[in-house]
Formats: structure tokens, C-alpha cells, sequence
């Protein structure tokens, strides 16, 4: 359920955006070997590294348009902040995208005790609190060019990334791998992929016109997986 509220928000608040503008979507896959999972002995449920479907879609992915102005024009009334769970030892979800200044609720929906640290080359990013059980803690987080690396101080196989913007024009590929960003001001960008836990990074030019264009199709192969070697180390230029 919390994942699908996450989703309602960012729809939400790109439904608030507005629809006028172009559309950028598409899918990212990956055809090489599968790391191994990291192992939970809290939980007995392995945290994947990098997931895929049967076709080879790439989930978690985050998917940014480079060289898009700071959005200067808000939506009316609140925006309801976006959700990353503790469920079975684990972030849910494990990658997420927001807008700089939105809230960032992290709930705690187990029995047992957790915490959340937020690690970031960004002051204003980093902080470390307790989630009891049924506890939550909000954070606003500032834009930056690399990844916040989330994790729990009392149970090191937690882990999740936070990902923050000075723009609505980004989204975190779903279970088969597909992103779609809406309302894009036409012109042309630089698109940015990374996948953060397996180190695994892309860019090209793409041009944005108001009716929409053709799928983009990004893909990863053995070579560009780095897994334990991306995350935070990469530089993402998301201004």
C-alpha cells in the first residue's frame, strides 16, 4: 500500500504540474549477470540489488532531464509528502525521486525498532533519528548533485536512496523498467539514467516536442555494472 501511495503523489503532484508540455518515456534494461542479493537475517528476505523482469526491464532506475530551468510556478494547496516505509527490515520503496522542498515521510510499519541516518555531501540533508514502532519523521530535503544514501544505524542490511531536484521533470523506472515525465517544456536535454545500487549510469541528447515523440529505450550490459561502486560517488548534475 505504501508503495502505491508514493506513486498516487508523484502523480499527484505531476498532475499538478499540468499537462501541457511534452512527454518523455520509455523503458531501461539490463541484459547482464544478476549480483548477489545482500542477506537480511532480520527479516530472512534478501535485499536485491539489481531487479529485473522477464524481459529484462531494469526497476529503480531514476530517469532526469538535465538542463531544464528551476521551476519558479507552484501548484495550489498542499502537496502531500512522499512516503518511504520500513517493512520487513527494508525501505519501501528503495529508490525515490522528489522535488526539492517537498516533505519526505519515513514511517516505521514493523514491530521492532528502527532508525533512519540520511548521509549526504549536503548539510541540510543529513540527519539521524529513532522510528518506534508505528513512528514517522519528516524531512524537507535541499537539491543536490548526488544521491542522499539512506540506511538504518540498528539494522546495517536496511538501505534505500533518496534523489532530490530542483525540478519535476524526473521518475523512478517501475517493475518492468518503463518511465514516462510529463509536461516537459519542448526543447532539447540532456537524459540522465542512473541506477544507484548497481553503480550503472547513461546520458544522451533528446529533443522534447509537444507531441510527444518516440519511446527511448536505455540499456545496460555487464560492463556498466558497479555494483557497491555507484550510489553517492556518482555525480548526478541535476540542476
Amino acid at each position: 500500500m505504501t508503495g502505491w501511495m508514493a506513486v498516487a503523489g508523484a502523480l499527484c503532484l505531476a498532475g499538478a504540474i499540468g499537462s501541457e508540455g511534452g512527454v518523455v518515456r520509455g523503458r531501461v534494461v539490463y541484459d547482464g549477470p544478476i549480483p548477489k542479493p545482500v542477506a537480511n537475517p532480520e527479516s530472512g528476505i534478501p535485499r536485491a540489488i539489481v531487479t529485473v523482469d522477464g524481459e529484462g526491464g531494469l526497476s529503480e532506475a531514476v530517469v532526469w532531464l538535465d538542463g531544464v530551468a528551476e521551476t519558479t510556478e507552484r501548484p495550489q494547496g498542499p502537496i502531500p509528502p512522499a512516503v518511504m516505509d520500513q517493512v520487513d527490515f527494508a525501505f519501501v520503496p528503495h529508490v525515490l525521486a522528489v522535488e526539492a522542498g517537498r516533505e519526505v515521510e519515513f514511517r516505521n510499519s514493523d514491530l521492532a525498532n528502527h532508525g533512519v541516518r540520511a548521509v549526504s555531501l549536503e548539510p541540510a540533508n543529513e540527519f539521524q533519528v529513532t522510528t518506534p514502532p508505528g513512528g514517522t519523521y519528516r524531512h524537507r530535503f535541499v537539491a543536490s548533485r548526488f544521491p542522499v544514501a539512506i540506511g538504518c544505524p540498528l539494522h546495517p542490511a536496511m538501505a534505500a536512496w533518496v534523489f532530490v531536484f530542483k525540478h519535476p521533470f524526473h521518475a523512478v523506472t517501475d517493475e518492468s523498467g518503463r518511465f514516462r515525465i510529463e509536461g516537459v517544456p519542448p526543447g532539447r536535454y540532456r537524459l540522465e539514467v542512473r541506477h544507484p545500487s548497481g553503480g550503472m549510469r547513461s546520458a544522451r541528447e533528446v529533443e522534447v516536442t509537444a507531441d510527444g515523440g518516440d519511446p527511448i529505450r536505455v540499456e545496460f550490459h555487464a560492463e556498466d555494472l558497479k555494483a557497491g561502486q555507484g550510489g553517492a560517488k556518482a555525480p548526478l548534475t541535476n540542476k
